[in-house]
């Protein structure tokens, strides 16, 4: 009996220190810098079919979509957003929301800062 016992508590003492060891290293990590070599989209490409610098307001990201506020509907390019590689583009008036992946925060807080 006293052997299982001891078993047990080094078996305890093991995984307690494993767990601080490895919330140590998580907790430490950084996470990796997006540049923009690593977003796969033409950013000035994406910029010029929303009619330009100028004529976007704002932008938010959402999950893996932008929505840009822009302010002349007229200027947008929904069929060069498609083949710059956007998922999905829906148009209304002010606002156009292109779906982008898993790089809409990085792509959203670059066009609010060129602006």
């Amino acid at each position: 009996m006293s052997d299982y016992f001891i078993y047990v508590l080094i078996a305890i003492i093991v995984i307690v220190g494993v767990w601080f060891i490895f919330a140590k290293v998580l907790k430490n990590k950084k996470p990796k810098e997006v540049t923009l070599k690593d977003i796969p989209i033409d950013l000035e490409a994406l910029i010029h079919a929303l009619g330009g610098i100028d004529n976007i307001k704002e932008s938010q990201s959402q999950g893996s979509k932008v929505r840009f506020f822009v302010e002349n509907d007229d200027l947008v390019k929904v069929n060069v957003l498609k083949e710059l590689g956007a998922s999905g583009v829906i148009q209304a008036t002010g606002k156009v929301t292109v779906i982008l992946g898993k790089f809409s925060d990085e792509i959203s807080r670059i066009v609010n800062e060129k602006k």
